[in-house]
């Protein structure tokens, strides 16, 4: 017998809705023979996509290439829940007590991670 949630969620996709935008440009075909780049990034989570992206505001002439095995942002990078904080630790009172001598080292990080971030999409 099905459970409340089991009904609940039947009709449910897998997929969080903003991976299935209309917006969303379609995937490219796969690489095929041999390609070039000055710069190749593996992985398009959150790492490679910062990297790409740095990478290109350095030097926008660098000719750099993203690629992952499956859709850029599709993974772990893609599936939270779009929330941003500045904390590194998982709470500030987590990060003073497993690492109570580089707390305010690590609460500036992570207001550092955040300013630049939203820098990033400001421009």
């Amino acid at each position: 017998m099905a459970t409340a949630i089991d009904r609940a969620l039947r009709d449910a996709a897998p997929t969080p809705y903003w991976l299935d935008s209309p917006l969303r440009p379609p995937a490219r075909p796969p690489l095929s023979g041999p390609t070039e780049a000055d710069l190749v990034v593996v992985g398009g989570g959150y790492t490679g996509l910062w990297t790409a992206l740095c990478a290109k505001e350095r030097d926008p002439g660098r000719d750099v290439l993203l690629v992952d095995a499956e859709r850029v942002g599709g993974a772990a990078s893609g599936r939270n829940g779009g929330f941003c904080a500045a904390s590194l630790t998982h709470g500030d009172d987590n990060g003073r007590s497993r690492w109570p001598s580089e707390a305010g080292r690590l609460e500036a990080l992570g207001h550092q991670n955040l300013d630049e971030l939203v820098a990033a999409l400001d421009r």
